[in-house]
């Protein structure tokens, strides 16, 4: 039997073009040096040859890129508040900083991080997702300022920092914008009714008392009680209590007494049994209340 062999032949045939019709399909990038070093107003690249690998830096971050698929890990990140310190009726923008296990640095905008503060919701009244912090109505006037909490996480990694948040006063008397607009409608005094010194609602405690106590100057059963009443069994106490009280706000509550109310002068009373409270009311008992008369008052004052 006779077999015939068949061979297949492959022909590869090579194309020359001129170099006028090469530059009519070959597209060349403005931003791939092949190696060199190129820059532009806000942006500069050292490039290996490929395009692939290599260090850019645009503005204040660095960024060293690699291999397709390359891995990188944050090391830490840093967060800011901008500003630091914020009035009531302002607004702060957080943001952040990663630090990668390359030694490269990144930012991160309010979005790219998760938010959050044991602070809220006082005297931080929230923090959007955006990174947009709303301070809450403090009572900390200008220049005094209460100090917020302000964690920020990124991949595993979180950082704090501190916001120092108060309430404006454009007139200095004491009484801050957002107080004075919650209940007047207005951030300064319009009429002889919503100035700090004024009694709007008669009730014998002033606008500026009304304020640092945290009560309503437009509802004239919103006042500040000091109660005296005997001790059963015990002549020689006195049951003390007072409302309302405001908590977590900076108020401080100390009770006073004197002895003669001609010239009189308050001091501190020491003499008293442990401080009750219900979250609305104080109560305590002065044990030495031995005097022929004693006044008591109660100072309430803010940071």
């Amino acid at each position: 039997m006779k077999v015939n062999t068949l061979g297949l032949a492959v022909v590869v045939l090579a194309a020359l073009c001129s170099a006028a019709y090469a530059s009519t399909i070959v597209t060349t990038s403005t931003i791939d040096g092949g190696g060199l070093h190129t820059t532009s107003a806000n942006y500069a690249i050292d490039n290996s040859i490929g395009g692939i690998d290599g260090i850019s830096s645009a503005s204040a971050d660095t960024a060293k890129n690699g291999y397709i698929g390359q891995l990188t890990e944050v090391v830490s990140v840093t967060v800011t508040s901008t500003p630091d310190s914020v009035g009531v009726g302002s607004t702060a923008a957080l943001s952040g900083t990663a630090t990668l296990d390359d030694s490269t640095v990144s930012s991160l905008t309010g979005s790219d991080v998760i938010w959050s503060s044991p602070n809220e919701p006082y005297p931080i009244a929230s923090i959007s997702g955006s990174g947009v912090l709303t301070p809450a109505d403090v009572y900390y006037v200008s220049p005094a300022a209460v100090e917020a909490v302000v964690d920020g996480y990124y991949l595993g990694a979180s950082n704090t920092t501190m916001v120092a948040l108060y309430a404006p006063d454009s007139i200095g008397d004491g009484i801050p914008d957002w107080w004075r607009n919650l209940y007047f409608g207005a951030a300064t005094p319009t009429n002889s009714s919503d100035c700090a010194t004024c009694d709007f609602d008669g009730t014998g405690q002033n606008n500026f008392f009304k304020f640092v106590a945290g009560l309503n100057p437009t509802n004239p059963s919103s006042v500040f009680v000091l109660s005296i009443a005997p001790v059963a069994g015990q002549p020689t106490e006195k049951a003390l209590a007072y409302n309302p009280i405001l908590v977590g706000y900076g108020q401080t509550y100390t009770v006073q007494y004197a002895t003669n109310l001609a010239g009189a002068v308050y001091a501190p009373l020491t003499t008293t049994s442990v401080l009750m409270t219900n979250g609305n009311q104080v109560s305590l008992n002065d044990t030495q209340a031995t005097q022929t008369q004693k006044f008591y008052r109660v100072n309430i004052s803010l940071p």
